[in-house]
């Protein structure tokens, strides 16, 4: 099988290298790497895709997405006969070299018609019937994505994206470690599927997100400022992920990671090669929290957790505002964009507008000290 593939790409290959146009003037670099050729046959020279024939665009997604999608087809985290074989050849470097040649691309989309009202509704904010929550809680307004760990939808073919849900449906793909999901696709329809991937399809997709971009944050536990700034995604990924598993689109271990560093007065600490790119504010060390005062604060009610979240164990916590918190500790990143560590989610929980301006969680008016037990707490639930 794999002999009869390599020579129908070869064929391929070399039809689509000659038919490839000239760039427009102003346009992004678009000379093929030449570990890229063997994707050009399917995903074309800059990866604008191929709906007739089911390959996805794949230009403009993150490049943190591509390079972990590359990376679970190899495991077999997730499953492709062409696309597992291919990822198995490349190297570490090749993937790098893929993710950020892809992501770096403007390649235009597919027209497609205006989908139904019900996708919209879908998307936008959900089915609290069925338990749904709305695709834009991960995926972000209109389909934009959340960089760098969840891809955009908007602009993607609509037989793409319902085949993609019909795989989590089904259990065919797993590859998010939070488990979401699997849980949105097993409680939509197939009328649902048809709606709202005929909505995202007629979405216009998004620019190419800034190369290398990672978040950095100044977390607000003495309550200073938190600014967001970006950086090379090497290093800050790798501080990120430092001893975690591949898992999914928010995946990873994150609860083991160290605690932010305390930077000396007057100057913020220095980096070492391999650490969390994550900078607390001039203040003495934040303390643990208590998940015993986190579960009772959470299931207090008195700040709404229950009233936008499914929580596992909370009565009453069935939420689908926002995503589910189970598996909160499996998860490479919070609101897709923060390294998912107890001291980052604490200052989120805190302020999470500052740290995510796009997030549609608002600042509660939780203590420094309930932030901290709350997020004690948010790492010990199971699904």
């Amino acid at each position: 099988m794999r002999a009869a593939v390599a020579a129908g790409l070869s064929v391929l290959l070399a039809t689509a290298a000659a038919a490839q146009p000239a760039p427009p003037s102003g346009s992004p670099p678009t000379e093929v790497p030449p570990v890229a050729q063997q994707c050009v046959a399917c995903h074309r020279g800059r990866g604008q895709g191929n709906p007739a024939a089911g390959f996805p665009r794949i230009a403009a997604q993150p490049e943190y997405y591509l390079a972990k999608q590359l990376r679970d087809y190899a495991s077999g985290r997730r499953r492709h006969p062409v696309m597992e074989s291919m990822a198995r050849a490349l190297s570490e470097q090749d993937i790098t070299t893929l993710a950020t040649f892809f992501s770096r691309q403007e390649a235009p989309a597919t027209p497609a018609p205006r989908g139904p009202e019900r996708g919209r509704v879908l998307a936008a904010m959900g089915d609290a019937r069925r338990q749904v929550q709305g695709c834009a809680n991960c995926h972000g307004p209109d389909g934009g994505g959340q960089p760098p760990a969840i891809p955009y939808l908007a602009g993607l073919d609509a037989r793409y994206l319902a085949s993609a849900i019909d795989a989590w449906k089904s259990g065919a793909r797993r590859n998010d470690g939070g488990g979401q999901m699997l849980t949105v696709a097993r409680a939509l329809s197939a009328e649902d599927i048809a709606a709202v991937t005929a909505h995202y399809a007629g979405l216009k997709p998004p620019a190419p997100p800034p190369s290398g971009l990672v978040r950095l944050v100044r977390p607000r536990l003495s309550g200073g400022p938190a600014p967001m700034a970006s950086q090379s995604a090497g290093a800050a990924i790798a501080g990120a992920e430092q001893g975690a598993t591949s898992g999914g689109a928010t995946h990873g271990r994150g609860a083991s990671g160290p605690e932010t560093r305390v930077p000396p007065e007057g100057g913020p600490a220095p980096v070492e090669a391999g650490e969390p790119s994550v900078v607390a504010a001039p203040s003495r060390p934040p303390t643990v929290g208590d998940p015993a005062r986190g579960r009772a604060i959470v299931a207090s009610g008195r700040y709404g957790c229950v009233a936008c979240h499914s929580i596992p164990g909370i009565r009453g916590a069935n939420g689908v505002v926002g995503p589910p918190l189970g598996r909160m500790a499996e998860r490479g990143f919070i609101a897709g964009q923060l390294p998912n560590r107890r001291d980052v989610l604490a200052a989120f929980l805190l302020d999470p507008p500052a740290l995510v301006p796009s997030t549609g969680m608002p600042d509660t008016g939780l203590s420094r000290e309930e932030a901290l037990h709350i997020a004690a707490y948010l790492y010990t639930l199971e699904r």
